[in-house]
């Protein structure tokens, strides 16, 4: 369960109402899924979170016990359980509301430690490979392994390294935010990496072969004859490589630089390849229609 719950309405995100049966929560997803899949809409980053939601959303109402837990767990948000902060830390009670309530409704049980967050700033390149991080703490230091692949946001949890338990209960957990830093030329859609290299006027009509950066190495590309501005080529297995899964793709979109500055015998030049060959109907003739 998740402290994030609370600002999350993921019958909403589902497009369904409260009382919808399971049934209705999968046929739902399965749709939503569908539309806003990564394989169907690639280079789409807008797409590629709305799949993220909607999976997240399915992953507890496609659940009953998590269903139920989460209703539970928004009908007590009401009455305002909390968060407050204390030496650098965001100390958040809710996480492990389950395991408290018999503390806070007086039936016994032990009540486990505050579960505490932080932040660490990764770079672009650190976040693909993964990275072990040095953090710390009030009294002591502590390594933390990031895990290649991981993205903007995640969240690391460290068991037992929060707050004390109380009479001999558990500590509490350390809740740890990655915040990755963009990378000056990729752009990421989950394990894809995106990129936009321009194109010369004459590599694109004649055709040419391009040296492209990898986030290891650099690659060959061959840009076929006639290609035209917003064409996108794939280059499997150069994404980001997760841990324990296959690597994604790059996509490499190419957008044409016109000439500039032209001679007067190059522009002579191309007014005459332009009545050789471009004499026939305007590209544009269907807006007139």
């Amino acid at each position: 369960m998740s402290r994030d719950w609370l600002d999350k309405n993921f019958y909403a995100t589902l497009g369904i109402p409260q009382d919808a049966s399971i049934s209705e929560i999968k046929k739902a997803y399965k749709k939503l899924a569908r539309e806003n899949h990564p394989d169907l809409n690639p280079g789409d980053l807008e797409a590629e979170k709305r799949f993220k939601e909607v999976s997240e959303a399915h992953s507890v109402l496609g659940d009953e016990r998590k269903k139920q837990e989460y209703d539970q767990i928004r009908t007590m948000g009401a009455s305002g359980f909390g968060g407050f902060t204390s030496q650098g830390f965001t100390v958040d009670d809710f996480g492990d509301i389950f395991e408290n309530l018999g503390d806070i409704f007086g039936f016994g049980g032990r009540r486990k430690g505050q579960t505490y967050q932080t932040n660490i700033n990764i770079s672009f390149t650190e976040a693909a490979s993964g990275i072990e991080v040095v953090l710390p703490l009030e009294n002591e230091s502590i390594k933390v392994k990031v895990p290649a692949g991981v993205d903007n946001g995640s969240v690391i949890r460290l068991r037992g390294r929060g707050g004390p338990g109380a009479a001999g209960a558990p500590d509490g957990d350390l809740l740890v935010q990655v915040s990755v830093e963009p990378h000056k030329f990729f752009k990421r859609n989950n394990m894809d990496l995106i990129l936009e290299v321009p194109l010369l006027f004459t590599e694109a009509a004649l055709g040419s072969s391009i040296r492209i950066p990898t986030l290891t190495k650099s690659v060959t590309l061959k840009i076929p004859s006639g290609t035209p501005s917003g064409k996108t080529f794939k280059i499997r297995g150069e994404g980001i490589t997760p841990q324990g899964r296959r690597s994604g793709d790059l996509y490499v979109k190419v957008f044409i630089i016109p000439p500039t500055n032209l001679s007067r015998s190059a522009k002579k030049h191309l007014e005459k390849f332009r009545d050789q060959f471009e004499s026939g109907d305007s590209p544009r003739k269907y807006l007139d229609e």
